[in-house]
């Protein structure tokens, strides 16, 4: 589940439990990585939750997860032909969609920056006169793989091909190479982390950040009118699309064919009732999975059409054991080169080696 959600979420709950006598939901907040891992090893425990809040790639650990097939009642019907095949693993549909617009965003802080770069030498050619303001270029979580997988993109290269992993192509030594510049140029630093996309630069010793959708509302109520949004600067007349997700109901250990499965679906029905997902899409410039763009664009927030026009550039990344097999070889990878241990065709080999016996083990259960 999303931290910056995690109130919102309990609040929901709370209600729902209030209003229904004998049935008490209790909300746990864990990181990405802990839930994965604490899910998967509740396989012999029986502890484990009844619902998960997730990004629709992880759908992708459903064999793992012993994921519930959604029954019939609880298919979505109008969904496009696209979201529809990116939320499905192996065919099967086992998540249940709340929010699109699950992403990384170019935040800038007006106070430094009065229009914003619209191509990476730009950002380079800046770095000098923010420097002697005493502020950063640019807050970059930069050690997460999803992060690179920007340049990785930007570069050309394809994370994923034929339902395998596909990291070790020259794209990805050109991204490796372009990443390891910002540092090498001061635009970044190699030790920013979560801490330095958000609260450092809401505390404006950056002028601007990487950081994803779901920090919006948080980046708004600290920078408030100072806090804008741009596309993502291009190179050489290539330009990022972001890797997105979906924010989904998954059921693991088949908790929807379990002891609880009809208190549970009562529970699924409240929490995705219309208005309680606008609320929690409004404040968290989200979509709701049953609007259309069109829609979204009718609002009179600025802001969120910034994010609607990144969303609308995004690529859905597929509910595949490919998909979330990269994400471990990808960072190996980088922090060897960035460590000058591996050159860039030596990380990207890595990187796919690691990624493919990541995979096998997946497809093999382990």
């Amino acid at each position: 589940m999303l931290k910056e959600m995690d109130e919102d979420f309990t609040a929901v709950a709370k209600r729902f439990s209030n209003s229904h006598a004998g049935i008490n939901v209790a909300v746990q907040l864990l990181p990405n990585e802990e839930l994965k891992a604490s899910v998967i090893r509740s396989a012999v425990q029986a502890v484990a939750p009844d619902i998960i809040i997730i990004s629709s790639d992880n759908v992708g650990y459903a064999r793992l997860m012993q994921l519930s097939e959604l029954p019939d009642s609880m298919a979505i019907a109008n969904l496009a032909k696209g979201v529809q095949l990116a939320l499905q693993f192996e065919k099967k549909n086992y998540a249940l969609p709340l929010f699109a617009g699950n992403h990384l965003l170019l935040m800038y802080n007006k106070k430094w920056v009065n229009q914003p770069v619209t191509d990476w030498q730009q950002l380079f050619d800046q770095h000098t006169s923010f420097a002697a303001k005493g502020v950063k270029t640019l807050a970059l979580n930069y050690q997460e793989p999803y992060w690179f997988a920007l340049f990785a993109d930007l570069f050309g290269a394809h994370l994923i091909k034929d339902n395998a992993v596909n990291l070790n192509t020259v794209q990805m030594q050109q991204a490796l190479s372009f990443y390891k510049t910002l540092v090498q140029r001061g635009v970044s630093q190699i030790e920013c982390g979560y801490h330095c996309v958000s609260e450092a630069f809401y505390q404006g010793q950056f002028a601007y950040a990487i950081n994803g959708s779901w920090a919006l509302a948080d980046a708004r109520q600290r920078l408030g009118d100072n806090l804008g949004v741009a596309a993502f600067p291009g190179w050489q007349s290539r330009q990022i699309k972001p890797h997105a997700s979906y924010i989904v109901m998954i059921f693991p250990h088949h908790s929807l064919q379990g002891a609880k499965a009809t208190q549970i679906k009562q529970f699924v029905q409240y929490f995705r009732q219309h208005d309680n997902l606008q609320a929690l899409a409004d404040k968290h410039y989200l979509t709701p999975y049953f609007n259309s763009d069109s829609a979204v664009s009718a609002t009179g927030d600025t802001l969120y059409k910034q994010v609607l026009a990144q969303t609308q550039q995004s690529q859905l990344m597929p509910a595949s054991e490919a998909m979330v097999s990269v994400w471990n070889g990808m960072q190996k990878g980088m922090l060897l080169h960035q460590a000058n241990t591996l050159n860039a065709a030596e990380a990207a080999a890595f990187m796919q080696k690691v990624a493919q016996r990541d995979q096998q083990l997946l497809a093999a259960g382990l």
